[in-house]
């Protein structure tokens, strides 16, 4: 069989060297997905698909329990009993009573044992919540099982108002229907560039707040001189930088989790995006995604709630060894372009754009070693975020400016501010010449502090908690309590053989005792004999093969990284996960799918792992850990592997009878499955 050839989008179109060389595109129910998906980026959000913003009638419940309340068309499901005695009742009742005497608690329960639910009972006790999801797929999970299929009864009888905050490129635009809220050249996210001046100067007419708009010039113009030209636009700021001019906005104040009020200005309705931070004034439930959660979380922005609820809360601490990106180069370029008439804001930028200048100039005359490690104070980084930190003028006026790179430089800064002193970092440059720094922070203990300041109470939920050894050394969580729900492992493994494993560690091919091909070859042999719906967790990208490749050596049923990779950029709404477990694509090659997302039953039949998931080593967090805790380093690395190996397993088994292949050309993975065996899984 000759290769098969893809499109520009992400499409099979035909087969090398056949006759008839266009197949069939793929459509729901043709069965054409083989975990290549296509460009369906999904419908954008409208302001219609916001339930939690529709009038609900009360519809009773005269079997109304304290705890427990969950439909599904009309039907009562009752909560679910687990091995171990306790129901899912029983266990938010055991939570609601710990919170009392606890800030924080931990849940541990086997994945699939329904802690969304528990943790929506939990909010429907507590009161106003927010639940964290890692993932965006986790949180269309929530969206698709708890507003359009199933619905909790709250206070009044009515249905719970549920919602989901998400990204400008999920919403369409009302005032250019068909491209996203973060089109470009929309008023509010449009570079402000003699370009695009042209354009500007069209916007600044349709601002319905100017008197003689015809006498701006574009030296003139700033972002609210043009965002305001969209009707639907609607800033959320800090309630001392008040403003004035939006004249229709419906002002909404609400408590941030800094203790700090925030007004939306609230115009017209009708574009979901805007009309989706209702949901902080007006919601039952916020469910956020984990990037989501943290930026809203480190700039204040969040609304203060009754308790926060962690979903896969290992991973979620993890990230407390944090690490972030900042690109200097787009920050500069982006700084350059920002336009303010705060003099205080503008005094502020100079000293920040002096300041990437001098680090710019530095790098380009002693050069730039990627694995060499510096602390903050060895460059002019601290004086930068600490500048960011210190000015509410520049942090309101950059929050006007949504898309503008500066708020991720904000969002960095007020992440890391009160972990300065502890914070490393190392620079590298990207195939666009532009200087990088990644930034790690190794006050494990002050992050969470921090945390618990913005909170006030605190639930993590994991089917793979770490140990309390970790939770209490290594977090510095001291007053916690540990709650169990399922504790027995669901379903069964099984291991398939190609006779082409081998030990795919970083020595064996430095040594060249194993060759590229030899991998590759192995993992196609897996593909080839997986039973299908097979899910491929992609531990790297660089474990598929190149475009180049797949053509040399003909592997067939193997994408290439660099497909996946625009693939997975350009689905921003989960498409090809929904689409696998609608049974459309024999398989679903994925990095994005190691939590958070489950395929129960026949939905999936084998998992392959392309390696097993130790971190990288290379990576700057790993590096700084060494070199600062080296007594808890390889404990916390292969605890931190032993526990993604196990999410990737238990997203193929969510009940006692399911039962999955498991393959990999990697050595390790089936060693590893052995030992769960050993142990009775």
């Amino acid at each position: 069989m000759g290769r098969i050839i893809f499109g520009d989008d992400g499409k099979p179109v035909g087969i090398d060297g056949a006759k008839n060389s266009e197949l069939q595109l793929y459509e729901p129910g043709n069965g054409l997905g083989n975990g290549f998906a296509s460009k369906n980026k999904g419908e954008l959000k409208t302001s219609s698909s916001l339930e939690f913003l529709k009038e609900r009638e009360g519809i009773g419940d005269i079997f109304s329990r304290d705890y427990w309340s969950l439909h599904s068309d009309g039907e009562k499901l009752d909560p679910l009993k687990f091995t171990n005695g306790k129901t899912q009742e029983d266990i938010v009742r055991e939570m609601a009573e710990a919170l009392k005497e606890h800030k924080v608690i931990f849940l541990h329960g086997t994945c699939g044992s329904g802690k969304s639910a528990i943790a929506l009972n939990l909010a429907r006790v507590m009161g106003k919540s927010s639940i964290v999801v890692p993932v965006k797929a986790l949180q269309k999970q929530y969206e698709e099982d708890y507003i359009t299929r199933k619905y909790l009864i709250g206070d009044g009888g009515k249905k719970m108002k549920i919602a989901m905050i998400t990204g400008k490129d999920n919403h369409d635009s009302i005032i250019q229907p068909g491209v996203s809220c973060a089109d470009p050249f929309l008023p509010e996210n449009i570079k402000i560039v003699e370009r695009n001046s042209e354009q500007i100067l069209e916007y600044v007419k349709e601002n319905p707040f100017l008197n003689n708009p015809e006498k701006i010039s574009f030296e003139n113009v700033r972002r609210m001189t043009i965002a305001a030209s969209n009707p639907y636009w609607s800033p959320l700021l800090p309630a001392t930088f008040e403003l004035k001019v939006l004249t229709d906005a419906r002002k909404r104040k609400y408590k941030g989790v800094g203790g700090e009020d925030y007004v939306f200005y609230h115009r017209k309705k009708g574009c979901s995006y805007y009309d989706q931070y209702l949901a902080y004034m007006d919601a039952d439930v916020i469910i956020f995604n984990s990037a989501k959660y943290k930026a809203e979380l480190s700039i204040g922005r969040k609304p203060l709630t009754e308790v926060d609820i962690i979903d896969e809360a290992d991973e979620f601490l993890d990230s407390f060894f944090q690490q972030d990106e900042l690109n200097l180069t787009r920050l500069l370029a982006s700084l350059k372009i920002f336009r303010t008439d705060s003099l205080n804001a503008r005094k502020s930028l100079e000293k920040i754009r002096e300041w990437i200048g001098l680090e710019e100039k530095n790098k380009m005359a002693v050069g730039i070693q990627e694995d060499q490690v510096f602390h903050i104070s060895e460059t002019k980084i601290k004086s930068i975020l600490e500048e960011f930190n210190s000015n509410m003028d520049l942090e309101s006026e950059i929050a006007l400016d949504e898309l503008n790179y500066a708020n991720k430089a904000l969002e960095t800064a007020q992440s890391f501010k009160n972990s300065l002193d502890s914070l490393y970092l190392t620079y590298r440059k990207n195939e666009d010449d532009n200087i990088l720094i990644k930034l790690v922070s190794t006050d494990i203990s002050g992050k969470f502090r921090d945390l618990l300041n913005k909170t006030k109470k605190l639930v993590f939920m994991s089917g793979t908690l770490h140990s309390e050894n970790i939770i209490k050394n290594i977090f510095g969580i001291e007053d916690f309590k540990v709650i169990q729900a399922e504790e027995s492992n669901f379903g069964s493994i099984e291991i398939v053989m190609t006779g082409k494993e081998f030990d795919c560690s970083y020595a064996n091919f430095s040594s060249k005792k194993y060759s590229r091909i030899d991998y590759l070859d192995a993992l196609s042999e897996c593909i080839h004999r997986a039973k299908t719906p097979a899910l491929v967790h992609v531990h790297a990208f660089k474990d598929l093969p190149t475009e180049e490749e797949t053509h040399l050596f003909e592997l067939n049923n193997l994408i290439s990284s660099e497909r996946i990779r625009k693939i997975q950029k350009e689905d921003k709404t989960g498409s090809a996960i929904s689409d696998f477990k609608k049974g459309l694509s024999d398989f679903l090659f994925s990095t994005k799918c190691s939590r958070g997302v489950d395929f129960p039953g026949e939905t999936c039949n084998s998992i392959v792992f392309t390696k097993y998931p130790n971190p990288n080593v290379s990576d700057t967090f790993w590096k700084v850990l060494q070199k600062t805790h080296p007594d808890y380093y390889w404990e916390f690395y292969k605890d931190k592997a032993w526990r993604e190996f196990l999410q990737r397993i238990y997203r193929a088994l969510r009940s006692p009878d399911d039962h999955v292949l498991i393959l990999s050309p990697d050595k390790r993975v089936l060693d590893s499955v052995r030992k769960l065996q050993m142990n009775g899984f």
